[in-house]
């Protein structure tokens, strides 16, 4: 189907859009699962005043002696760093993200509506330190253009902003775009892990052949991630 025709694929040795089902995943990177970072636990030392005073009547002469009790009240900060909405300000990009994973084929999941972006849960989520990976369709049957319509328009330095569920942003700096053919795409250079965190965009490029359902290339965006002095 044309749909998901305009997603990106990925197998091992090369990505192919199989029967209109969207991305393709590479069964070497099934293993690739990050966990979610731990929550932090910050905790607060509160101290309150509490009198050993005894309510039974002691002799006048006897002196109380107020003592402080320290008390620690927890105060746990879950930290929830799944990705939920990302933005590109420079393209107009504002967008859900869906969480996507491997199907029984061991094919890459695609989103199922245009407007959708996917992270995939076998790479890394923002702070974990490797490769955060998000692909979304260029277009889609019966609407048109979709949500990776324009990502070809980015320029180096443009920022990315990625929304997290408890409410931070992740933020990135476009640091370089390339095109690569679909047949022979360097995919785990692409998909896998890295040795330091970065956020990579996919999606189809090129002429799309509707006789094989298959765009010929495909555009990657990569961003690194800003510190706060950076923003």
């Amino acid at each position: 189907m044309r749909q998901l025709a305009g997603f990106l694929v990925l197998v091992v040795a090369s990505w192919a859009i199989g029967m209109g089902l969207g991305l393709a995943g590479a069964s070497s990177f099934g293993g690739d699962r990050f966990s979610p970072a731990s929550p932090v636990v910050r905790s607060t030392v509160v101290v309150r005043s509490f009198s050993t005073r005894s309510s039974l009547a002691v002799p006048t002469s006897a002196v109380s002696t107020p003592t402080a009790v320290a008390a620690v009240v927890s105060t746990a900060a879950p930290v929830d760093n799944r990705i939920v909405r990302l933005r590109i300000p420079a393209i107009g990009v504002d967008a859900p993200v869906v969480i996507k994973g491997l199907d029984g084929a061991r094919r890459m999941e695609a989103p199922d509506r245009p407007e959708e972006v996917a992270w995939y849960d076998f790479t890394a989520l923002p702070g974990e330190g490797s490769n955060v990976v998000l692909a979304g369709h260029v277009d889609f049957t019966g609407v048109g253009p979709a949500v990776f319509w324009d990502l070809w328009r980015v320029r180096v330095g443009d920022i990315v902003e990625l929304e997290l569920a408890d409410g931070r942003i992740a933020r990135y700096r476009v640091s370089g775009l390339e095109t690569v053919e679909e047949a022979t795409a360097p995919v785990e250079r692409i998909v896998g892990p890295t040795p330091m965190e970065r956020l990579t965009l996919i999606t189809c490029a090129g002429n799309y052949n509707p006789a094989t359902g298959r765009y010929d290339q495909r555009l990657i965006v990569v961003a690194e991630p800003l510190d706060q002095s950076q923003e």
